[in-house]
């Protein structure tokens, strides 16, 4: 199974959504995941998220995109818990490593990047994406 967790996948430009700072809304993010991404909405708790929770709009083992109503810097580093679907929680850090203004939502897309502290966060998220492998038919984020 370790395929899956080595494949990579390119963001697509998606329209209404515009870069923050300057940034060309066409330019490519500077991180890109090269792991497999499910399209899960997973709860998200943090004091530097607006309103103090979110959900994710996708996840990998490497991160996760986020939608939130007000934008948090690109390169900051934030503490997040996620509450995974299996009941279980994993608490870690994560950088901002690119933020999107989607306009007709009034919200900000934010990327996310997992650092991991110790490995047992890292194997709770592994097992978190094997058990929606394994149960779901639907876990794959289609390209188009």
């Amino acid at each position: 199974m370790s395929f899956l967790f080595n494949f990579f996948k390119k963001d697509k430009d998606i329209k209404d959504k515009k870069e923050i700072k300057g940034q060309d809304s066409k330019s490519e993010p500077a991180y890109k995941r090269q792991y497999v991404r499910l399209n899960r909405d997973i709860g998200v708790l943090s004091k530097d998220i607006p309103g103090y929770k979110t959900v994710t709009r996708d996840i990998s083992l490497g991160g996760a995109k986020i939608e939130i109503s007000k934008p948090i810097p690109k390169g900051k580093v934030i503490d997040i818990s996620l509450e995974l679907e299996t009941g279980k929680a994993v608490s870690l850090k994560a950088e901002v490593t690119w933020i999107r203004e989607v306009e007709y939502l009034k919200k900000y897309e934010l990327g996310l990047k997992f650092i991991y502290d110790n490995p047992n966060q890292q194997q709770e998220i592994e097992k978190y994406i094997l058990y929606v492998i394994e149960t779901q038919s639907n876990w794959y984020k289609n390209p188009d």
